[in-house]
């Protein structure tokens, strides 16, 4: 009798203590839930993620927070590619990164983009016991045209100047194991006259 009794008790007992269980959701990368570019680093994102997040957000960098393209380019570039960018001015700090990679010439391409084009998929060399792999990623920037000439006639074309640059990137040897900028190749000037027809 006493065990019958007790059969209901505990059974109710069960059933709240299920019905109390956090529910597990489904997991999901937290740059997919916010539907924003990644402001940091993260052993997820592959090289072309990167390219396009870092110098897509550049043609839009104060959104969705001011100066936030530039914020971002800091953190996923190496120390020595931030000193290069900003001519050894702004490789220290986020605030002098930013104010100099304004007026860098090489940023200033993207941040004045109509649209940017990945070329192909990126170049791959395999790492090895002294460096991680390495990834060059080419990148058409067309930049938005200017109606008249530096001289003050006017254009007789309007189409967009396309200009092709080289993004290297390389992973690191140690976890976290992130991919990060190492130089931002203008093909016009970089490779001794080479335009880079490796990546056409």
């Amino acid at each position: 009798m006493v065990y019958a009794r007790a059969r209901p008790v505990g059974m109710i007992v069960l059933a709240v203590a299920v019905a109390l269980q956090p529910v597990r959701r489904p997991h999901m990368r937290t740059r997919v839930i916010r539907g924003a570019l990644p402001m940091r680093p993260s052993p997820d994102l592959e090289p072309i993620e990167i390219v396009n997040a870092c110098f897509g957000g550049l043609r839009t960098p104060d959104d969705p927070l001011p100066d936030a393209g530039y914020e971002r380019l800091f953190y996923f570039c190496t120390y020595t590619c931030r000193k290069a960018i900003t001519a050894r001015m702004g490789a220290d700090s986020l605030a002098n990164f930013t104010k100099h990679t304004e007026l860098s010439p090489a940023v200033q391409p993207f941040t004045r983009a109509a649209r940017i084009r990945i070329v192909d998929e990126p170049t791959i060399i395999a790492g090895t016991p002294t460096r991680g792999p390495m990834a060059t990623v080419g990148v058409d920037v067309f930049i938005a045209p200017s109606i008249r000439h530096a001289s003050g006639y006017e254009k007789e074309s309007d189409a967009p100047e396309a200009l092709r640059f080289a993004i290297r990137l390389q992973q690191e040897r140690r976890p976290p194991k992130n991919w990060l900028i190492t130089e931002i190749l203008d093909t016009r000037y970089a490779f001794a006259g080479d335009t880079g027809n490796d990546l056409q």
